[in-house]
């Protein structure tokens, strides 16, 4: 027996003497203060220094030799069980407070509760109360004491690892090996431990955490050069979307001035108010989806200042007081062409719908072919009643 669990044993058998006296004598007033000296006298050895040479626990072994001399061996440990702790760390505790909540305390507030003495029920109920706390707070660092052994033996060498890759390894759920990770590092027992931002890696000495930082440093600039560069992406469509919109609206505004000139009973007016609505229709689906702002490149690069350059010699053909006959040629031939610019804007209006068409007769062949397995078309129902009919 060693010189910590005969201390143990002998505080009891003092707290014993120090109740039986106070029952005796009927008096209770120094009894919580004899209980509480003699716990002080108590020293539960705490096996939480730093290993030593002596500190055995698995280790690697080496062996060096000078000449003839015997060899000498050197323990070498791991870092994941680098700090000296007891693999009965707790066992102390649990014998004391179980030796003595059981042999002392128990019986002692039973006898209180039978006799009725509330003072010495409230003594001897916080002692039973001291002794459970001090059991159960043993059997903690028991089963914490096994879980760092059992994580050592495993990690070995390591200076780094995966929670899930020692989950799987000793067949523990994520979350319960982070739990007791956390728990280890928490109580001292893996001293240079740290987890990671995101707590799936635990870093066991100062190497790997320096590793760690410099890695995340590296992760945190490249995410903010992508984000930077993405940033400039969309500056720069939404520049040129900008861009485009704005130059769209000038020519929205010339063929509306060049409408006010052109008497409204000419042709070319109604002409010039379909340009103006199929122009705004385009412009205002470029700002609903900006991706389409490429389709209408070719649109503002060349055929609206084509038309710019068209309706304004029109215009200038149009004040003309003597109409020879190349004016009223060239007239119609503006003219003709109107209705081809405005057929080519309408067509490229309705490629702007493309993709929304394809979706919703997508949509629409899906929902039919569900309706009708599901028997609630015609179709559908025609199909179930064959399969009815076959033997």
């Amino acid at each position: 027996m060693d010189k910590q669990t005969q201390d143990l044993i002998d505080a009891g058998n003092d707290i014993l003497k120090s109740v039986t006296s106070a029952i005796d004598r009927n008096d209770y007033s120094t009894l919580a203060a004899d209980i509480s000296r003699t716990l002080k006298t108590v020293s539960i050895e705490k096996r939480t220094t730093y290993a030593s040479r002596n500190y055995r626990q698995p280790a690697r072994t080496t062996y060096t030799t000078r000449g003839n001399a015997a060899p000498q061996v050197r323990k070498v440990t791991y870092p994941f069980l680098q700090k000296r702790i007891s693999k009965y760390n707790g066992v102390g505790e649990i014998i004391f407070g179980g030796s003595v909540g059981l042999t002392i305390a128990l019986p002692i507030f039973a006898g209180m509760v039978a006799s009725n003495l509330i003072p010495g029920m409230i003594i001897s109920g916080g002692l039973l109360a001291a002794c459970a706390f001090l059991t159960f707070r043993g059997i903690g660092k028991l089963k914490l004491a096994k879980k760092l052994y059992l994580y050592g033996n495993v990690l070995k060498d390591a200076e780094y690892f995966k929670i899930s890759d020692l989950a799987k390894v000793t067949l523990k759920t994520d979350e319960e090996v982070l739990k007791d990770i956390k728990a280890l590092i928490k109580k001292g027992y893996v001293p240079r431990a740290k987890l990671d931002s995101s707590e799936t890696t635990c870093m066991i000495t100062d190497n790997a955490y320096q590793m760690y930082l410099g890695a995340e440093q590296d992760r945190l600039a490249r995410e903010k050069r992508e984000e930077k560069q993405q940033e400039v992406t969309r500056s720069k469509a939404l520049t040129k979307e900008q861009s485009i919109l704005a130059e769209g609206e000038d020519y929205v505004k010339f063929v509306r001035e060049i409408n006010d000139i052109i008497p409204d009973t000419d042709e070319m007016s109604d002409k010039l108010y379909r340009l103006e609505n199929i122009m705004n229709r385009i412009f205002a689906q470029v700002e609903k989806d900006p991706d389409s702002a490429d389709e209408l490149h070719k649109l503002m690069n060349y055929y609206l200042p084509t038309t710019r350059k068209l309706l304004t010699a029109y215009v200038e053909l149009d004040k003309q007081p003597d109409v020879g006959e190349n004016i009223v040629k060239t007239k119609k031939e503006i003219d003709s062409a109107m209705d081809t610019i405005n057929e080519a804007f309408e067509n490229l209006l309705d490629s702007l719908f493309q993709d929304m068409a394809w979706d919703i007769s997508s949509d629409i062949s899906v929902m039919k072919s569900m309706m009708a397995q599901d028997g609630l078309t015609t179709e559908g129902q025609g199909v179930a009643a064959q399969m009815q009919m076959k033997p």
